[in-house]
């Protein structure tokens, strides 16, 4: 790749649709100096300190030393959120287990870790993923549209809603990260092409609706109220919510401290 290109990773996620289906469906003319990669798994992304990122917010802390958080585009909860929490029984029945991080990104594991305990009061036993053994696993948690799908038994709990009510904050999921020396003028195609998207997803919204109604097999209405409550850029509250989330969500994660920075305002440290 020569120097004057950059490859934008953008993690392919219910959450992030509206970003993603106008790219890789060609509803733009697309810039010829941005080589795109679009990643669906729930892993850290494998990424360089080059790399601009649409990533979950987890991934603001992994490269917190090499990017920074640009604020006009992101993925931001509404009243109805895709992190979910599953559980057998009604969540003040239970004390202490096991939880079970069902094929998440570390977005809605930090989430995990800021709700469970607190709002809900049930103290984590083990963290778990996917297959882990524990038998006695009573919390599972879920992201994207499976957080959506209605559960088959038991209850489910909205955890970024659950998030709101704790903090007065909105969740945020995924966040734009560009590298901290790449000059404005050569992160300015990249972000301009992603408001380009968002812009004909709301144009599109029908279509876009009923293509992820169709990718994912829920109902329409289902992706429609998720989608007319998401924000889809960082605003003062959803910057607070952010930095709270960091703060709250890492101890105890695979994560360090945050000390992430927005690229225009100082640094966010944990206090």
């Amino acid at each position: 790749m020569s120097a004057d290109r950059f490859r934008l990773i953008l993690h392919d996620t219910l959450a992030t649709a509206p970003f993603v289906i106008p790219w890789i469906e060609e509803w733009f003319p697309a810039p010829a100096d941005i080589d795109l990669v679009v990643d669906s798994t729930t892993t850290p992304l494998e990424a360089r300190a080059n790399d601009i990122l649409l990533a979950p917010v987890s991934e603001a802390v992994r490269w917190q030393e090499t990017h920074v958080v640009e604020p006009s585009i992101a993925s931001v909860a509404g009243p109805v959120g895709s992190v979910a929490m599953r559980v057998p029984v009604r969540p003040d029945d239970i004390e202490r287990t096991s939880i079970r991080l069902w094929q998440t990104s570390g977005a809605a594991e930090l989430l995990a870790r800021a709700t469970i305990r607190p709002f809900y009061g049930i103290e984590p036993q083990r963290w778990l993923e996917n297959d882990a053994d524990d038998a006695g696993a009573q919390v599972v948690v879920v992201e994207g549209a499976e957080a959506l799908r209605p559960p088959e038994a038991g209850f489910a709990e909205d955890l970024c809603r659950a998030w709101f009510i704790l903090t007065g904050t909105p969740a945020v999921s995924h966040v734009l990260l560009a590298p901290r020396d790449l000059p404005l003028d050569l992160l300015s195609p990249a972000m301009e092409a992603l408001a380009t998207c968002r812009g004909l997803a709301h144009q599109r919204r029908r279509e876009v609706r009923h293509r992820l109604a169709d990718r994912y097999d829920l109902a329409v209405e289902l992706v429609a109220t998720y989608l007319a409550g998401q924000r889809l850029e960082l605003d003062s509250a959803a910057r607070r919510g952010l930095s709270l989330l960091l703060v709250r969500g890492t101890p105890g994660s695979r994560y360090p401290s945050p000390a992430i920075t927005f690229r225009d305002t100082p640094t966010v440290q944990r206090s």
